[in-house]
């Protein structure tokens, strides 16, 4: 019998091996050799036998397989798919081929992946790796909780590296479990189980311990022994966290085994990288899932037999033992077997085991109960540097966390929105979205080194979204990328390009930063400029175009070096520029050679204030030597002089900050002793050996809240292109020492006056009062009197009296003696000033909402008669009136000063003035040049009748708040702008001058009907008012063109918002008159007056949503 011919008569049905393949009854098993392990992927290598030579093994690969081993209690299967089919000899009439079958764990070997994964623990990763497998089954068996990870990154692995890398940094396990299943078809069914160190052990089978000649046909075991080795005892695990600048640290300490002799501590000491732990929790429990790992290996089973039930991660149970029974947890698992082809196939093949067939394993395991923990796998090392684009919030420049981090993505990253250039397609179903989102979604968040880092100080550099940066990685790990530095390119130029093909007039002497607003604009700048003998330093932002330059000045314009402006500094802005110290500033124009002395140094200064003190001193001494007034300020001077003198208080009394505050001697390191300068007040000091300017195109002020004090050792000028005026609250004094005093008015009055006590003329030798061309006259209320030693002459009332004790004599050519006559002298009255006042009091006029009567003519009638006249400022203020005793106003007579009809009737004559009573005001002496008394001129006020409401309803029905609504008899005075003949609606209320004001216009008829229609003309400005429009300011805008204004004409199409709020009144009125009324002649104005159909269709829009805003004007 020949092979051929054996093999066509097999059948699988008695055999001890059965193969199920997706090509039934092509193969015969002779022989398997088989792997299973925990953490491992099962493989099997099965020699397969068949009658046909150069089979196509290609439809096999990747098809379920089942390999069945038959049992006492059946048969036991193993599922897998095949990975590799091969050829391996043949006779000519048989051939052998091998067949590998693996699990679908496998197939995780085959791709290689860059991908992110981003808030997952590690159950949640191997869902998303497993989902893109349609083989994969697998389930969790866990008791301890699992760490959620920000990021996990998968660079460059496989699918199969990464979930192991990911199962064992987790401290989770896992084993294979089989389904029986006995279909004719093969289906792969096989169960990855991941389970960490708590979760339960399930119950295995029980296996005798026996000779192999017993005839068991689930098999017995012949070998069984132990082995045991020393481990580390100990594990510290610890790592950096970043975050919070803390060391996290987790130990894990194993108990030491009974009657053991005492040995040093075997300590493994795990600090790798950084960023491994958020909290000590998690260190703790790695220490300790490290440290079972260790001792795993520390007391290790080893058997051997054909028990054919025993299966990895299940508590088997050996019986028989010489040492009792046993219990162990299968690790490894190894199987051989040869199948029981029958005496012809193993004749004819020349292998005498193939007649009865044959199974052996052997197995490597460990005591129940003893935690299951994979070794760690160390992780890829990310080599060298990456670039990446920085992402964030669309339409944002900066997105940035607290702790300086930026959220990137790399140019390998798929998604919905990958870089330019970048692939969409995931080749995921599981996560088809991919993880580049291109905006703030993107989960890889990069810290940003720096220079210089420490806390509250340090650089601070941020890239900007679209930047292009360069990419570490923390100790390799592509879960900790870190950003060292931006990138120039492409598009990207540095901000001082110059070199080769740059339009720059050099060869890149400029060195800096250049910031950039977020809009896009022009930032901040800091240059340094390297050009020999022209170096430069500028500090400069856009905002204001602010600078401070200094050295050699130049105007740049981005990397163009300008036009020369000089040398030295120069600090510009055109916006506001302040210079301020809390204890001092100095601002001096001499030069230190070398930079001699030190910071505050004001030896010229005190010099030159020296020289004023005593030229102060000496005009001082020389006025009052001639009555004249004391420089009273010359002690304030010489005061000032102490603090910035050093020889006085100008100095540090002792040391600073624990440094010697003295100068240092010259060509030496040491101190002279001299001590160093400071101002003892806080002070500002100009001071130049030259000229000090200053000089402005408009205003200067000076003020001081104590003293003024001018000194010149020469002369000192003061010239006015119009006026001089000086004043002073208590006395004058204008002395000249050596010369004279001067008053000379070129084309004016000179006046004296001393409005409160006499006035002294003196002299010590003679008095000339002259008039070149007018007279002299000489005035008195009572009397005057000339006198030259005993004799006078007296002018008293009538009477003129010569006193002499000489002899009198008139000479004249005629003596004529005409009768008695008089005049009356007119003397100027002399005003109180108001600093000097006793009494004094200041008016503010509001009207009834108590907004200022503005630029209002008024005519104060006051107690004693009189009268003060003028025009409120824009607060409603008048003058303040003075008096040197207590006087009553008693009221007053307002008058706008502007005229804008409104809403009514125009007219051209002036208006009336407004009389106010004022009560209980007058001067007083409280809060002098500060009282103020506000008067309020009021008007009649009333709420609409029941009539009005009801009209108002026809065409705005519930679009008013009628009860908010007032009615005035009287002006409003809203910029005094109401005339005669008028009526205005400013503010919700409606102001009606008395010649238009009636107590209800619903009853107006006859006549007066008009007056209904200008009734609803301003109730159309209520309406306005109430929805949100601001009619008393567009009222200037629109009535300014006076009857224009109000005067429409209806376009077709045209609707109510197209017309301006006067016009709409009129609309609304004439609506009113023609519609509501039937009355034609009830019209109020005189212009256009739309047709029935014409108001209709401009109205439309109003009667149907009176409370819709997008009626009002527009």
């Amino acid at each position: 019998m020949d092979i051929a011919a054996a093999l066509k008569g097999y059948s699988q049905a008695t055999r001890q091996i059965q193969l199920d393949t997706a090509m039934p009854g092509a193969f015969a098993v002779e022989r398997f050799h088989g792997r299973e392990a925990m953490d491992e992927s099962f493989r099997f290598e099965i020699d397969v036998l068949s009658s046909t030579p150069f089979l196509d093994l290609n439809p096999l690969l990747g098809t379920a397989i089942r390999l069945r081993l038959a049992t006492g209690a059946g048969e036991r299967c193993w599922n897998g798919y095949v990975v590799r089919a091969a050829y391996s000899d043949t006779d000519g009439e048989i051939t052998r081929y091998r067949l590998t079958i693996a699990s679908w764990l496998e197939l995780l070997r085959l791709r290689r992946n860059c991908l992110y994964f981003v808030g997952l623990d590690t159950e949640g990763i191997c869902e998303r790796v497993f989902g893109d497998y349609p083989e994969a089954r697998w389930r969790c068996e866990l008791k301890e909780p699992l760490r959620t990870f920000d990021l996990r990154g998968q660079y460059r692995e496989t699918d199969f590296d990464f979930v192991m890398r990911q199962l064992s940094e987790a401290g989770l396990s896992f084993r294979i479990e089989h389904a029986q299943d006995a279909g004719e078809k093969p289906s792969g069914n096989h169960t990855v189980v991941v389970f960490d160190r708590r979760a339960e052990q399930p119950e295995g089978s029980t296996v005798a311990y026996h000779r192999q000649d017993v005839g068991d046909p689930d098999g017995v075991m012949t070998y069984f022994t132990t082995r045991h080795q020393l481990v580390p005892d100990r594990v510290t695990a610890t790592s950096w966290k970043a975050g919070n600048l803390v060391a996290l640290a987790g130990h894990a300490q194993g108990e030491a085994d009974r009657d053991a002799p005492a040995m040093p501590a075997r300590e493994v000491l795990d600090a790798q990288r950084a960023g491994r732990f958020e909290t000590s929790d998690q260190a703790q429990r790695y220490a300790s899932q490290r440290l079972d790992a260790l001792r795993l290996s520390k007391r290790i089973h080893y058997g051997a037999g054909s028990s054919r039930t025993l299966e990895i991660g299940k508590v088997h149970t050996l019986t028989g033992y010489p040492d009792g029974a046993v219990s162990f947890v299968p690790l490894t698992l190894e199987h051989e077997a040869v199948n029981n082809l029958g005496a012809d196939i193993a004749q004819l093949l020349e292998h005498g085991e193939l007649e009865q067939g044959r199974y052996r394993n052997r197995f490597a395991a460990v005591p129940p109960g003893v935690p299951i923990v994979p070794p760690y796998r160390d992780r890829p090392v990310v080599h060298g540097v990456q670039t990446a684009t920085v992402v964030g919030e669309p339409s944002s420049r900066v997105s940035s966390t607290r702790d300086h981090q930026v959220r990137v993505q790399f140019p390998w990253m798929r998604g919905t929105a990958p870089l330019p250039g970048g692939l969409t397609d995931t080749a995921s179903r599981s996560n088809p979205q991919g993880h580049a989102p291109g905006d703030h979604r993107s989960g890889v968040l990069a810290r940003i080194a720096e220079q210089a880092a420490g806390p509250n100080f340090g650089h601070s550099f941020t890239p900007r979204v679209g930047a292009e940066v360069v990419i570490g990685f923390d100790s390799g790990n592509i879960d900790m990328p870190v950003v060292l530095g931006q990138l120039y390119g492409g598009r990207v130029q540095p901000p001082f390009a110059a070199g080769e093909g740059s339009s720059a007039n050099h060869a890149g002497v400029l060195t800096g930063m250049q910031t950039q607003a977020l809009d896009g604009t022009a930032g901040s700048r800091w240059v340094m400029d390297d050009s020999s003998g022209q170096l430069r330093h500028e500090l400069s932002n856009s905002v204001a175009n602010s600078r401070l330059a200094q050295g050699y000045l130049i105007d740049q314009q981005g990397a163009v070096r300008g036009a020369y402006r000089g040398e030295g500094f120069d600090l510009a802005t055109e916006g506001w520029g302040i210079v301020r110290a809390g204890e001092g500033v100095l601002v001096s124009g001499t030069a230190r050679t070398g930079a001699a002395s030190t910071q505050m140094d004001v030896g010229e200064s005190v010099a030159q204030l020296k020289q004023a003190v005593k030229t102060a001193q000496s005009l001082d001494e020389s006025a009052a030597r001639a009555t004249a007034g004391r420089l009273t300020a010359n002690a304030a001077q010489a005061d000032f002089l102490k603090t910035i003198d050093p020889a006085q208080d100008g100095k540090y009394a002792g040391a600073v900050n624990g440094q010697s505050a003295t100068k240092p001697a010259a060509g030496g390191a040491g101190g002279s002793g001299d001590p160093v300068e400071r101002f003892a007040v806080p002070a500002v000091v100009l001071e130049s050996p030259q000229n000090v300017v200053m000089s402005t195109g408009n205003s200067a002020v000076s003020y001081a809240e104590k003293h003024v004090h001018l000194t010149a050792q020469d002369d000192a000028h003061l010239a006015a292109g119009a006026t001089v005026a000086g004043a002073s609250g208590e006395a004058a004094s204008l002395y000249a020492a050596a010369g004279g005093i001067k008053a000379v008015a070129g084309h004016g009055p000179v006046s004296v006056e001393a409005h409160a006590s006499s006035m002294q003329i003196l002299a010590d030798q003679s008095v000339r009062i002259t008039s070149s061309d007018d007279r002299i006259d000489v005035l008195a209320k009572d009397a005057i009197v000339l006198q030259q030693g005993p004799s006078r002459i007296t002018l008293k009332g009538a009477d003129i009296l010569v006193e002499t004790p000489g002899s009198f004599a008139v000479k004249a050519g005629a003596h004529p003696f005409m009768g008695p006559g008089a005049q009356s002298p007119v003397l100027p009255a002399l005003p109180i000033p108001v600093p000097l006042a006793l009494y004094d009091e200041q008016l503010r006029f509001v009207n009834a909402d108590g907004v200022p009567l503005s630029k209002v003519a008024y005519q104060l009638k006051l107690a004693d008669g009189t009268t003060a006249a003028g025009v409120t400022d824009d607060a409603g203020k008048t003058e303040r009136v003075a008096s040197a005793s207590p006087l009553g106003i008693l009221s007053a007579l307002l008058t706008p000063t502007q005229m804008v009809d409104c809403c009514g009737r125009t007219s051209g004559t002036p208006p009336t003035p407004v009389e106010v009573k004022i009560k209980g005001v007058q001067t007083n002496q409280f809060q002098l040049g500060e009282s103020e008394k506000t008067v309020e001129v009021d008007a009649h006020e009333r709420v609409l009748t029941a009539g009005e409401v009801e009209m108002a309803r026809t065409v705005f029905k519930d679009g008013i708040d009628y009860d908010k609504v007032r009615v005035h008899k009287g002006s409003y005075f809203w910029f005094n702008l109401q005339n005669k003949n008028t009526a205005v609606t400013p503010n919700g209320k409606m102001y009606f001058l008395d010649d238009l004001y009636v107590d209800d216009f619903s009853a107006m008829n006859g006549p007066d009907i008009w007056k209904r229609s200008l009734f609803m003309h301003e109730m159309t400005h209520v309406w306005q008012y109430q929805l949100g429009y601001a009619v008393r300011w567009h009222a200037l805008t629109v009535t300014i063109r006076g009857q224009s204004a109000y005067e429409y004409t209806v376009a077709p199409g045209a609707v109510f918002h197209d017309y301006n709020m006067e016009q709409q009144g009129n609309l609304v009125a004439d609506y009113y008159a023609v519609q509501v009324l039937k009355a034609p002649f009830a019209v109020f104005h005189r212009g256009y007056v739309g047709t029935p159909f014409e108001l209709d269709h401009v109205l439309a829009p109003l009667l149907e949503d009176p409370k819709n805003a997008d009626n009002l004007p527009k």
